[in-house]
């Protein structure tokens, strides 16, 4: 097994173009995963791949949450998502609420276009059977 490379706080802030002191903020909350020799911190080549990668799924994932269920239009707030779905609560744009007059997300659409006149309950049955076929 070889020998992970270690990294001072002041080469990762280097590395990052970040602050000195943000990084030490990181790793003195557990953020970044470290290691203390004495009074230093040290932190891993593989430590710090992993952080990044958290950071960037976190990235990823807040981006599909900012995504309309319906058209599936991006944006970069979340005062345009004013609707959600009536069925799984899936976010919708206000576009496809206020200009569409759409009430549910795009998997849920066409289920309520051919049975419109069921009660909730009923719906929700409906969709069981559908999920269990």
């Amino acid at each position: 097994m070889d020998m992970p490379k270690f990294y001072s706080l002041e080469e990762i802030a280097q590395q990052l173009g970040v602050t000195y002191q943000l990084v030490y903020k990181l790793v003195r909350t557990g953020e970044i995963p470290s290691v203390r020799i004495g009074k230093v911190y040290r932190v891993t080549d593989l430590d710090m791949e992993t952080y990044l990668t958290r950071q960037r799924d976190k990235i990823q994932k807040s981006i599909a949450s900012l995504t309309c269920s319906r058209c599936g239009k991006s944006f970069f707030s979340s005062q345009s998502l004013t609707g959600a779905c009536e069925e799984c609560g899936a976010p919708l744009c206000i576009h496809c609420q206020s200009v569409e007059h759409a009430h549910y997300c795009k998997e849920h659409e066409h289920f309520h276009d051919m049975i419109p006149l069921v009660s909730a309950t009923e719906r929700q049955e409906l969709m069981k059977q559908k999920t269990q076929a």
